[in-house]
């Protein structure tokens, strides 16, 4: 079932909001990439320095520190679309408003090939099965096997297509059609001059 939005707290609508941001700043980012970059993936340094050279580097020195230095500058070397891109997703991902609990029955069904897996482990037949392997077929190999189980070759080479018609008593020479439409007519219940 789907929550109502009554159900939503303050945290996950702005969370939603924020991940929203976060992906049209990727998307602006990925542009000005595109426009401005020289290379196939530009950092985001280079493109704050494209962007607003003077003030990045202002900005960078006033607060110039360890911490600045080792964490922030070597964020900064990623692509700007992954810094903001990355957020975006995780926050749009899990603060979705209208994200549907998953059924307790449906789970169950969706998962009952896996706890009978289980089960068969844990009682060790999972493994019970004979495998085609272990199977010979010399054993199942029958003296005179049955009409129906020859092969297609052997069939064909006892096959005359003649035979049907002699086991109706029918003359020795094959039958053309006018002859064979004159004798379905005759075995007709109804005589033929007055189905028309």
């Amino acid at each position: 079932m789907a929550r109502s939005d009554a159900h939503i707290n303050l945290a996950t609508k702005v969370g939603f909001l924020l991940g929203w941001m976060f992906f049209a700043l990727a998307f602006m980012l990925a542009a000005a990439e595109s426009a401005l970059g020289r290379g196939f993936i530009t950092s985001a340094n280079d493109l704050l320095v494209a962007l607003m050279g003077s003030k990045w580097i202002i900005f960078k020195a006033r607060y110039a520190s360890v911490l600045f230095d080792t964490v922030v500058l070597n964020l900064l070397q990623l692509p700007g679309w992954l810094l903001a891109g990355l957020p975006a997703g995780i926050l749009l991902w899990r603060c979705r408003p209208h994200r549907e609990d998953v059924d307790p029955d449906l789970y169950s069904s969706l998962t009952t090939y896996d706890r009978l897996a289980e089960l068969a482990d844990e009682e060790g037949a999972a493994n019970d099965d004979p495998s085609f392997h272990e199977y010979d077929m010399r054993d199942y190999d029958e003296d005179d096997p049955r009409e129906d189980l020859r092969s297609p070759r052997e069939y064909m080479k006892n096959w005359h297509p003649h035979d049907e018609d002699e086991d109706m008593n029918s003359p020795a020479k094959p039958m053309g059609p006018e002859e064979k439409m004159q004798k379905g007519r005759d075995n007709l219940s109804i005589p033929f001059d007055k189905l028309s």
